[in-house]
This record gives structure tokens, sequence and C-alpha cells, in this order.
């Protein structure tokens, strides 16, 4: 391999990273509550969909929306299993699968498997969500058992 074959692949994998960096932010945030970190993962002009019921346009409405959707919560915990990316310049496209659960408020209940569509853009903070869009492949909102535990402080 020549040196410019080599730069070129370090870059790529520099920029897979990065894009798996930004799906592992948002996962953890969404599961934190955490709003401005969820906040930093989305460009100002975004567009966020999950299944038929939620769309959010615009940084703010995104944030907004989550905050609505996470809000009462007693627990909410999402998994991210990283698919394929494509890169193509600053522009990236890739999927997830996704599981999440999720308790509150009182006693309403979500478990779910879904797919996303997301598409990114790098940003001078990292790459960022252009598009998201959650597809449900299962759904479930019957009761489940078990104990929600507070994360500590700082954990």
């Amino acid at each position: 391999m020549t040196t410019v074959h080599n730069e070129d692949a370090l870059s790529r994998l520099l920029d897979e990273a990065a894009v798996r960096d930004t799906i592992a932010r948002f996962a953890d945030a969404a599961t934190r509550g955490d709003t401005d970190r969820f906040r930093a993962t989305w460009a100002e002009d975004a567009e966020w969909t999950i299944g038929e019921r939620v769309h959010a346009v615009g940084m703010d409405d995104i944030v907004s929306t989550f905050q609505k959707l996470r809000d009462e919560r007693d627990f909410f915990v999402q998994f991210a299993v990283q698919g394929p990316i494509e890169i193509s310049g600053d522009e990236a496209t890739t999927s997830i699968i996704c599981h999440e659960a999720a308790r509150g408020p009182g006693e309403t209940y979500y478990r779910n498997h879904s797919v996303t569509a997301d598409r990114l853009r790098r940003s001078e903070n990292g790459w960022v969500f252009t598009s998201r869009s959650f597809q449900y492949l299962w759904l479930d909102t019957s009761p489940f058992t078990g104990n929600a535990f507070q994360l500590p402080a700082g954990f």
C-alpha cells in the first residue's frame, strides 16, 4: 500500500469511529435523560421520526420532543447495534438495530425492537445527525416486572 492509500484508509476508519461515537452518545444521553448531551448529537436543521407517531424538525423541536418522551419515566434504556456505515465526503449514512425498554409515567410500559435509517454530516463538533428515523419491528406495551434504580450522580 502506498502512503496515500494508508492515509485514506486511516481517515475512513477515523470517520467510521466518529460516527459510531455519535450513535453511542445518542443512546447514552437517551438512557441517562441528559438533554445537553442529546442536543449535541443533532444538526440545527435535523429531522427525527419515530414510527408514525413522532416527527420533529429542527434541533429545538427535537430536544423538546425528547424531553416530553423522556420525562416522568421511571427508567429508559436504549441498546444500539451498529450496522454498516457509508461515508461520502462530509456526509454519512448508517443503520442500527435498536432495543428500548421504559416504564412510566405511572403504569405505562414500552419495549421495542426497531431499525434506524440515519444520515449524518461532519460538523466542527464531530458527526451529527441530520436525519434519524426509527421504524418499529416489534412493539410491546404490556406490563412487565422488575425494579427501576436511579443512576448515582456522576456515574
